[in-house]
């Protein structure tokens, strides 16, 4: 096991992110999935974002190339006990994430730390089936991760010293500050962040404003670095949807009541970022496309087209 090899579980925006920081920062990264498709969607997203950075003078071609040599991918499950480390982050299902846990339990060396990226789920939920939760940790990364200095770190029930400051450690090393809350769904921000784009996703229904100029408003008068419906788009409307419901059942909270256009797009298969379409059109690179946010006027539409 390399102690520089950190393993990301889960190709999708998160994931490509993560991978993209972890490399950045300096260490050896296999990215794992289950899907081919998935993979190479996401290496070329992770690609593209950094041309980005180089278009924009943030990069050197030989950073690039020296940043895309550190990912490495995998579709074999196995190949997680290559990592010190190893983050997932799947869809926001309580089944699906303590299923993995429980196959990484096994796979892994005890000494490995299991991470849950979950904004919504108990990291304690997660790990319930481990026979080692004391190297269980939740590690709550933010979307765009480049560019947000946070992590949350959330221990369960039963995890250890050792684990918390390890983790506590390898997010420094990523330049990020870290906060420590208690075992709870939804951390801090996401029980925050939440109802602000259910907010505004009811005022872009009711017609008081297109979506660009709902996210400009909230850029610029509260020094956001995107707007609440860009940043749907790029967690993924779907999972947006997931977060809300998770809250809800947990909270009974009318402000986690999901607003019915974000159901109404994932319903038409508009899913953000993953799906180059969500309240933004996207190309292939996952870069947004200028002037393509949604219209009014399609809101009484059977699909957003």
């Amino acid at each position: 096991m390399s102690h520089k090899t950190v393993v990301v579980y889960g190709a999708a925006t998160i994931g490509q992110e993560l991978v993209q920081a972890v490399a950045t920062a300096g260490c050896d990264v296999i990215l794992i999935d289950h899907s081919e498709e998935m993979l190479k969607k996401g290496l070329d997203r992770v690609e593209a974002a950094l041309d980005a950075e180089i278009a924009r003078w943030g990069l050197t071609t030989g950073e690039k190339r020296a940043i895309m040599s550190r990912i490495k991918s995998s579709t074999q499950v196995n190949d997680a006990a290559k990592g010190w480390l190893v983050i997932e982050t799947l869809k926001e299902t309580l089944e699906v994430k303590r299923q993995l846990f429980k196959e990484l339990d096994v796979i892994c060396k005890p000494e490995t730390i299991l991470a849950s990226n979950s904004a919504t789920i108990s990291i304690t939920e997660i790990s319930a089936d481990c026979k080692h939760p004391q190297r269980t940790i939740a590690m709550h990364f933010q979307s765009p991760i480049a560019k947000v200095p946070l992590v949350e770190i959330s221990r369960g029930l039963k995890t250890d010293e050792a684990t918390f400051a390890a983790a506590v450690r390898f997010a420094n090393m990523m330049h990020k500050t870290t906060i420590s809350v208690y075992d709870c769904p939804g951390f801090v921000t996401t029980r925050i962040i939440l109802p602000m784009i259910n907010q505004a996703v009811k005022v872009l229904e009711e017609g008081i404003a297109p979506c660009e100029q709902i996210d400009t408003a909230m850029k610029l008068g509260f020094g956001l670095n995107a707007g609440p419906l860009s940043l749907a788009d790029k967690i993924g409307i779907d999972t947006v949807v997931f977060y809300l419901e998770n809250l809800y059942t947990e909270t009974f909270d009318q402000s986690y009541l999901p607003a019915k256009l974000l159901k109404k797009l994932v319903r038409a298969g508009y899913k953000g970022v993953k799906s180059n379409r969500g309240f933004y059109r996207y190309g292939e690179d996952g870069l947004r496309i200028d002037n393509s946010g949604l219209k009014i006027e399609q809101l009484t539409q059977a699909t957003a087209r």
